[in-house]
């Protein structure tokens, strides 16, 4: 018997964030700003647009921001469409961890920046993943970087460890948009372009740093702008196919290999590849702190069966129901702790790791928790 816990978390969050004010209709007509251009693209309401986003750097509209937007919303426009479909992919996650470390959540603009949103990409000095981290840097922050595992392209982990990166250069500099300007250069040149500059505001030393760095809030104001302001320039995001978008996340400590998870989830290999990029081998090693798999939602029944014959161990929607207690389903949303959902359900922490053999307390966004829970709870 599975409720809709899932669906009632979101809406007490929804219930519960406040939304920026929505400017009136007419703040968005370009003609009322000013007579110049006509529609959605006019210089005055894109720069009207603009200064009304909420970021956690000052918010300028000049001409690299301005060129910026440009190329988003003309020559660029397939594959900004391409990339607004993959914010479905990764939004959540990027959020997850964002709000678990306490970040400002609109910092999930930045893999757009540094990779497109494609975690398969690598740059020319070596950096890969979603956030684009070099090797030396991934491996200091936690990650496995290697021939059979490479985190940096699991989304999880390789958000995880961005985030802390980012978390550690803002207690640095105590400003986000210089924490942004070292995480794409490195905290000695921004510091060089401090000394030089003789202040520390990034767009008065912005010209000490390398020209990448010059354009990199402004790109990240550009994307913030594209992610929110799309509709008025005719984009429609491409979305990936429903069964990339609908996923179920599963920690896996055991070996396995992609081909034998193919024949019994019924699924794709190419698919498996695209949904779990960090594995280069198509396998997932042994570990004990256990690896994220990422299938199709209509293929977890199908695993969660394979894995308990894999395992030894039984699969707790298996498990004969104690008197008075029915079974559920939980669907892990962004932020949450496994020890909120424990007093949520009136449960332990440890009844939870239980009935879904978990052998540590984090979940993450997409993770689909058994629970097993007393009759009385559906009382009103």
């Amino acid at each position: 018997m599975n409720f809709p816990w899932t669906l009632v978390a979101i809406v007490v969050a929804i219930a519960t964030t406040q939304l920026p004010a929505k400017p009136s209709d007419s703040s968005y007509l370009p003609e009322v700003i000013s007579g110049e251009g006509s529609g959605g693209s006019s210089e005055a309401s894109i720069k009207h647009r603009v200064l009304g986003l909420t970021l956690p750097v000052q918010t300028r509209y000049n001409g690299q921001v301005r060129e910026l937007i440009r190329r988003y919303i003309s020559v660029g426009s397939k594959e900004a469409e391409a990339m607004l479909g993959r914010t479905t992919l990764y939004f959540p996650m990027f959020e997850h961890y964002l709000s678990i470390h306490g970040l400002p959540k609109e910092l999930k603009y930045l893999p757009m920046i540094e990779s497109t949103l494609r975690p398969e990409v690598s740059s020319p000095v070596g950096a890969g993943g979603l956030w684009q981290v070099i090797p030396s840097t991934a491996r200091r922050f936690g990650l496995e970087v290697g021939g059979y595992v490479d985190e940096r392209r699991d989304p999880y982990r390789g958000t995880e460890a961005a985030v802390k990166i980012l978390a550690y250069l803002y207690n640095e500099f105590g400003d986000w948009a210089l924490a942004m300007a070292a995480y794409n250069c490195g905290s000695a040149r921004v510091h060089r372009a401090i000394k030089l500059a003789k202040c520390d505001d990034y767009w008065e030393i912005s010209k000490y740093l390398p020209r990448a760095t010059q354009k990199y809030v402004p790109s990240f104001i550009a994307a913030a702008y594209l992610v929110n302001h799309y509709q008025h320039h005719d984009l429609k995001p491409k979305f990936p196919s429903s069964l990339m978008q609908d996923t179920r996340t599963f920690r896996v400590y055991n070996h396995m290999n992609f081909m034998e998870i193919s024949k019994s989830c019924d699924i794709s290999l190419s698919l498996l590849r695209k949904l779990n990029p960090g594995f280069a081998l198509n396998a997932l090693p042994k570990s004990n702190k256990g690896h994220f798999l990422i299938l199709p939602a209509a293929t977890a029944t199908a695993f969660s069966k394979f894995l308990a014959k894999k395992t030894g161990k039984i699969n707790p929607a298996e498990n004969t129901l104690p008197t008075g207690m029915f079974r559920t389903s939980y669907v892990a949303v962004p932020g949450d702790r496994i020890e909120a959902l424990a007093m949520l359900f009136k449960c332990s922490v440890e009844d939870i790791m239980a009935w879904n053999h978990l052998n540590h307390r984090e979940i993450v966004v997409g993770q689909e928790l058994m629970l097993l829970l007393p009759k009385s709870s559906l009382k009103v």
